[in-house]
């Protein structure tokens, strides 16, 4: 289809061009089908997910009774998993069949128990292949693109899912997950990047709590239920994920990611095919000419790395941030899963109850970031941690003064605390992540929180659960002292994002969101600008006030530009001078006495202010644009208002002492100044 031409009339409201993502977002609606659609992918895909992730945690690790068949022949011994001495009493058997409970476990198959036990070994192997995934889907999202590879992997995910089952011993079944986790970790980070990119500031927060796990928990309990075997747990599990291959198919390239890498064509096509019908239906036509000032440059930007995250001063901040807060979320995480994991003798249940109660916590969070515009980013994240800080304070005081770990109040309040952590904590660590990374390396950004995460999760399984085995207060006090010192960093270096449209250019990280690729220092000089110029008005506007008292008074006045009374600043000490012309009449002349300030500088804390004001209007607006057009216009209004008031009441002012004033009325520069407030 030709172009239109650019002279050619157009239809009110057609856009000739756009100038920021959001306003292309707003076109092909920011949260219609499409946008639902891949939620609902990404849920159904969670259940895949988290049935491959999470299941060496509770329902491949349960342990059951043993039958024992002694060395002597003298019969069979009956050794319960939770026997203190089962360990010796082991030695003395010829052999050991399991006697299956709810569910027939890993460890009840290879039978990892005592000197065999490789369950933790397994879980380190499981979450170093999803550490290593997220960092290698990092580097190829951004590189590549975040589909790449998307289709393939989950298409992978459920073959070595698959394959599992055939492990004959711990060492192929520890291998053949961690492959599958790698190529978890891989698709976790692209989806998450992708997903975060398909809509706007205003929905984002639905589109990051799509990635929780309550409904995919709820359904393992479910297929564990029915099979009562790992093994056919695996294949029912990938039975279930299996049509999520065809919902993968219809997964768009990032529309943010082509724009920012050049590729305007294969953006436009994206674009182009979500406002069609049969998704979006905005009928919403662009084309590359439409979209060429979105992306700010005629190049392909170059390739970036891991190391990139510390490009600058402000990156590196970041960075360092979102590494503490990946790490405390991660280790409050595994103290969940160590401590309540044995209160319940049934994996089943446990996995149920999981899914239960994390249920509910992100569809409070979402009613109040929407329902509050107060509730912040800044402060979700300060309100979770103290209340994760108030109640393991709480299970501390508790433990030391005599109860187990395992008691029941005990555990409701750590249930309680994970559930913030999990949902409230995590979900804004996603949005802040999102925000502050430009889009050239976003998805390395959230390749490296998802990373630490594991990492986390490797801490865990080498110290957590041998400090719960040994000194049970010391796996309460660690994540304690992570809270803390999370907590306190973040009221000083984490930033308030809620609201502000993202970065897309390396250049942007350095200074916050452009419009016109405005220097800082250029922005720094017209806020110190307008804070003179505001206190060079409120000095002529007391001038003006003085000088018509002194007319008043009866008073000849030259100009009351010139004229120096001292009504309004006593501080000044004045002389009269008697000047003999005709009549003689008194003018008083001001001789300031005091140091004059420096005209070219306002006070430090006005400057700060005028500063931030000018930034925040300069830049970062998202869903707010309309409401700041109100206030724009607003604001002209009203200066032109007072620019009337004031050429009214300077004219009535002239005619009343047109035989000393000689200036006119009316000045050509006030009518300039009209038509420009006007503009």
């Amino acid at each position: 289809m030709d172009e239109p031409h650019p002279f050619r009339a157009r239809d009110k409201k057609e856009v000739l061009f756009y100038t920021h993502y959001e306003e292309v977002l707003a076109r092909v609606r920011p949260f219609g089908p499409y946008q639902i659609f891949c939620c609902i992918v990404i849920l159904y895909a969670s259940i895949e997910w988290a049935g491959n992730a999470t299941f060496m945690d509770t329902l491949g690790s349960e342990e059951p009774d043993w039958n024992c068949t002694l060395k002597d022949g003298s019969g069979f011994l009956k050794i319960e998993d939770d026997d203190t001495d089962k360990c010796e009493r082991i030695k003395d058997c010829s052999e050991l069949i399991p006697i299956a409970n709810e569910f027939f476990s890993v460890r009840a198959k290879f039978q990892l128990i005592c000197d065999n036990d490789y369950v933790p070994l397994i879980q380190i192997i499981m979450a170093g292949g999803s550490l290593i995934g997220a960092l290698v889907g990092g580097h190829i999202g951004d590189a590549f693109g975040r589909q790449t590879l998307f289709f393939v992997g989950q298409l992978l995910l459920i073959i070595t899912s698959m394959m599992v089952t055939a492990s004959q011993g711990w060492v192929s079944f520890a291998v053949i997950m961690g492959v599958n986790c790698l190529i978890y970790g891989l698709l976790e980070t692209t989806a998450l990047t992708m997903m975060m990119e398909y809509t706007s500031n205003k929905f984002r927060i639905i589109h990051a709590a799509c990635f929780q796990w309550p409904i995919a928990y709820m359904v393992m309990a479910l297929i564990a239920y029915l099979t009562k075997d790992w093994q056919s747990y695996f294949v029912f599990l990938n039975l279930v994920a299996s049509p999520l291959a065809i919902g993968f198919m219809l997964f768009h390239e990032s529309p943010r990611w082509l724009i920012a890498r050049n590729k305007l064509d294969e953006a436009c096509s994206v674009l182009n095919d979500l406002a069609h019908e049969r998704w979006n239906n905005t009928k919403a036509k662009f084309t590359t000419r439409d979209i060429s000032t979105i992306s700010k440059t005629h190049t392909s930007p170059p390739y970036y790395t891991i190391f990139s995250l510390f490009a600058n001063r402000r990156l590196a901040k970041q960075t360092f941030m979102q590494f503490v807060s990946a790490f405390t979320y991660s280790i409050v995480s595994s103290t969940y899963i160590y401590t309540t994991s044995t209160v319940h003798d049934d994996a089943i249940m446990y996995t149920l109850l999981d899914g239960i109660f994390r249920l509910f916590t992100p569809i409070i969070i979402i009613f109040l970031d929407y329902r509050f515009k107060a509730f912040g980013r800044k402060m979700q994240f300060i309100g979770a941690l103290t209340i994760e800080a108030i109640l393991f304070a709480i299970i501390i005081v508790l433990i030391a003064t005599g109860s187990k770990y395992d008691d029941l109040g005990v555990v409701i309040i750590i249930i309680v605390t994970t559930m913030i952590n999990d949902c409230v904590f995590w979900i804004n660590i996603i949005q802040v992540t999102t925000q502050r990374y430009p889009t050239v390396i976003r998805c390395m950004a959230f390749g490296f929180i998802q990373a630490v995460k594991h990492f986390g999760a490797i801490v865990g399984v080498l110290a957590l659960q041998p400090v719960l085995q040994t000194y049970s207060l010391g796996a309460f006090i660690i994540p304690e002292v992570l809270i803390i010192i999370t907590l306190v960093l973040g009221f000083f270096l984490q930033p308030e994002t809620k609201g502000k449209a993202l970065m897309d250019q390396m250049i942007e990280a350095n200074y916050g969101r452009l419009e016109n690729a405005i220097p800082k220092a250029l922005i720094k000089l017209a806020a110190g600008h307008k804070v003179v110029q505001m206190e060079r008005r409120e000095e002529l506007r007391k001038d003006m006030e003085a000088a018509e008292a002194a007319i008043e008074k009866g008073k000849l006045v030259d100009s009351p530009w010139t004229f120096k009374g001292d009504s309004h600043n006593p501080s000044r000490k004045t002389s009269t001078m008697v000047v003999p012309q005709g009549d003689v009449f008194e003018l008083e002349v001001i001789k300031t006495l005091q140091s004059i300030p420096d005209p070219h500088m306002g006070s430090r804390k006005q400057t700060k202010s005028s500063l931030k004001e000018y930034e925040n209007r300069a830049y970062n607006y998202d869903d707010d644009t309309e409401d700041y057009a109100r206030e724009f216009k607003k604001e002209k209004e009203r200066k032109f208002h007072e620019k009337e008031l004031e050429l009214e009441a300077r004219s009535r002012r002239n005619s009343a002492h047109s035989a000393n004033w000689k200036n006119p009325s009316w000045s050509d520069n006030d009518a300039s100044d009209l038509d420009e407030i006007k503009m």
